[in-house]
């Protein structure tokens, strides 16, 4: 890893952990063949929303939240940074990376848009204790832009002509992996599904199953710290249909039940 990538993924470690500030990196999707897989996989962890809400959002209706993904990119090719509220009802701060052409964004986000529809709230319980009140918009005026530049130089390194199917899927995977099928894989990458299984397993030596349950049992950590819900809903809002295999997995992963998870914590 050379030394501004380390520094980036350095500085939104401060930026999540520290500063408990929900900021993920997207990139458009007509860009991410650019990117050598492995710079963009030590952008995996921060590719995707890690609110329990969020979580929670994106086991229903994938398509709706591509889409929302979708009308980012179309409303930041005027350049400048916005405030977004997506079809759920969950109020982001966006800042463009690159703005001629337009390569991806960086998203800052988990908080309560004011006058909103409640119509559109999926999950009511979760929308209200998990998302916060008030979005610190000086802050991200701040901290954001050095992010972004930061990653534009990055990109201008590393980026070359040559098509990275992997990272193109591995994008795809980490932000949809709750409720997602080789079938829709294949669908919409337009290409057999044997093919992407292949060159998944080929590239990061798993199965697409065993990456995405790995990714939903960490989102169930997240529920469990984060929630009130019972362990059976948490298996289901992370995408496990049989409760039974969800404990099974989690236990085989870390060693205790996801019961003796929330004890612990």
């Amino acid at each position: 890893m050379n030394d501004l990538l380390k520094n980036i993924i350095l500085y939104l470690n401060y930026l999540n952990s520290e500063c408990n500030l929900n900021v993920s990196v997207h990139f458009a999707e007509d860009y991410l063949k650019r990117i050598p897989k492995d710079i963009f996989s030590s952008f995996s962890p921060y590719n995707f929303h890690k609110n329990p809400y969020c979580v929670t959002v994106k086991n229903g209706d994938y398509a709706k939240c591509l889409f929302n993904q979708k009308n980012i990119i179309e409303k930041l090719q005027c350049g400048m940074p916005l405030f977004n509220v997506c079809h759920a009802g969950v109020y982001e701060f966006v800042y463009p990376i690159c703005k001629e052409p337009l390569k991806g964004f960086v998203a800052a986000s988990g908080y309560k848009p004011q006058n909103y529809n409640e119509s559109n709230i999926l999950n009511n319980q979760l929308w209200e204790n998990s998302l916060e009140e008030n979005i610190p918009s000086k802050l991200f005026y701040c901290v954001i832009p050095p992010l972004v530049l930061m990653i534009e130089r990055l990109l201008d390194e590393c980026s070359n002509n040559d098509e990275n199917e992997y990272s193109m899927i591995l994008n795809f995977l980490n932000e949809y992996h709750t409720n997602i099928s080789l079938a829709d894989l294949s669908a919409h990458f337009k290409c057999s599904k044997s093919h992407i299984s292949h060159l998944f397993k080929k590239e990061s030596g798993m199965t697409i199953r065993s990456y995405c349950n790995n990714l939903k049992l960490k989102d169930a950590k997240k529920l469990l710290h984060t929630t009130n819900l019972s362990v059976t809903e948490i298996g289901l809002d992370a995408g496990f249909n049989d409760s039974s295999y969800f404990i099974y997995l989690f236990k085989k992963k870390y060693g205790i039940t996801p019961h003796q998870y929330r004890q612990k914590i």
